[in-house]
């Protein structure tokens, strides 16, 4: 019985043995007809397609897309990266760059933010940083300033300089009390202030805000025309 399980045991070992072998021999055939895919980073399709000969692979270009740093032509990516075993026969798909994609940028000085942004949502192209000043050229909201600059760019973002407006100047209200028409306009203008003039007559008979009242730049004083103090007739 022992003898039995003797040739048993030396039977198990040698089949054991066996299937080691073959799976080894398997393993060095099956690696042995490989080769190590090459780094084809930023090398153009027939500069990529030489290195492969040899190994016995094979290129295809999957896609081109848009790369600022990888020229037009050159490739991005591949899908066996470099140093990885790759049979005889096998294809390596890669990503080949189109370059930097270039935008067409139109001029936005003077426009209204808001509408600009319109413009560029339907080009693709996005806004970066926007910057407000003071103006004394331009009102509020209106584009003083644009970067890049008008033209073919390589940048899909642009910045601006937006206008708050002129600063606010405060005066004391002027007085137009008795003032004329057009006296009152010329006084009005010089200091930047609208006049709403109510009624008919000759003379300002009454103001509204008051003299010595604070006002700004921009705002509107009310005058009621009337006939000159001391004429009833």
């Amino acid at each position: 019985m022992s003898g039995w399980i003797r040739k048993l045991f030396l039977y198990l070992i040698c089949v054991t043995l066996l299937i080691f072998a073959a799976l080894f021999i398997g393993y060095r055939f099956y690696n042995f007809n490989k080769a190590s895919a090459p780094s084809l980073s930023g090398k153009s399709v027939e500069e990529a397609r030489k290195l492969l000969e040899p190994g016995g692979l094979a290129l295809i270009v999957e896609r081109e897309v848009y790369d600022d740093e990888i020229p037009k032509g050159g490739i991005i990516e591949q899908d066996i990266a470099a140093g990885e075993k790759a049979a005889s026969g096998e294809e390596i798909k890669v990503t080949v760059s189109l370059g930097p994609e270039i935008f067409s940028m139109p001029s936005f000085e003077g426009q209204v933010l808001e509408e600009a942004k319109l413009t560029l949502d339907n080009l693709g192209i996005r806004v970066g940083k926007v910057t407000k000043v003071h103006s004394d050229s331009l009102e509020e909201g209106r584009i003083i300033a644009q970067r890049p600059l008008p033209g073919n760019v390589r940048s899909n973002s642009i910045n601006f300089v937006v206008s708050l407006g002129p600063y606010d100047i405060i005066y004391r209200c002027p007085s137009f009390v008795d003032m004329h028409l057009d006296e009152a306009e010329r006084l009005a203008g010089m200091l930047g202030l609208k006049l709403a003039v109510q009624e008919e007559g000759d003379v300002v008979i009454y103001q509204k805000p008051d003299a010595g009242e604070r006002i700004k730049r921009g705002d509107s004083v009310e005058v009621t025309l009337g006939r000159p103090r001391g004429i009833w007739f």
